[in-house]
């Protein structure tokens, strides 16, 4: 049986940094779910949510999710999700049924530090005169849906993104990996 590690989390909690450390440690390969989403449409994240909305990118996003879930052939694999993907209740489901899913818990004012926003950002969910309080509210709105999704959470503030990869490595030791 194949295995997955799905790392979850708002925007700026390390997923895309820490999911290539957690692959070596797991001895794995890694994929970022937005990066396999542009690869196959040729457009970036931004564009793709400015020019089709965010409707059309979570359907997108759901695609890529079961692809990396249920399709992908590598028999081990560490997933580094969007911070809206747990939005979808079929995505929700097969996390649950498929991943070891670890929540990257970060405050919003530390996520809106590491993504160094500006109100012109390039995520188009951040736009606006207020990307931190944004994150605030994304957070707010998410964070009962990260928590039931998790298997466990690694909080982020204060820890660089090596010693991320050992906590959640051990978290998915601890999940049953060997």
């Amino acid at each position: 049986m194949s295995e997955r590690v799905a790392l979850i989390g708002l925007s700026g909690a390390g997923k895309t940094t820490v999911a290539p450390k957690v692959a070596a440690r797991l001895g794995c390969d890694w994929i970022d779910l937005d990066r396999e989403i542009a690869r196959a449409a040729g457009a970036d994240v931004p564009s793709l949510i400015r020019g089709e909305g965010e409707a059309a990118f979570r359907a997108r996003e759901a695609a890529a999710l079961r692809a990396a879930l249920e399709e992908d052939r590598r028999p081990r694999l560490v997933v580094a999700c969007g911070a809206g993907a747990l939005l979808l209740p079929e995505n929700r489901a097969r996390l649950a049924a498929g991943a070891v899913t670890v929540w990257l818990r970060v405050a919003p004012g530390m996520a809106a530090e590491r993504l160094g926003l500006a109100p012109e950002t390039a995520r188009p969910l951040l736009t606006g005169d207020a990307p931190e309080a944004r994150l605030r509210a994304l957070w707010e709105a998410r964070r009962a849906a990260y928590e039931a999704a998790a298997t466990g959470a690694v909080d982020t503030d204060g820890r660089s993104p090596d010693e991320v990869a050992d906590l959640v490595a051990a978290l998915v030791r601890e999940a049953g990996w060997a």
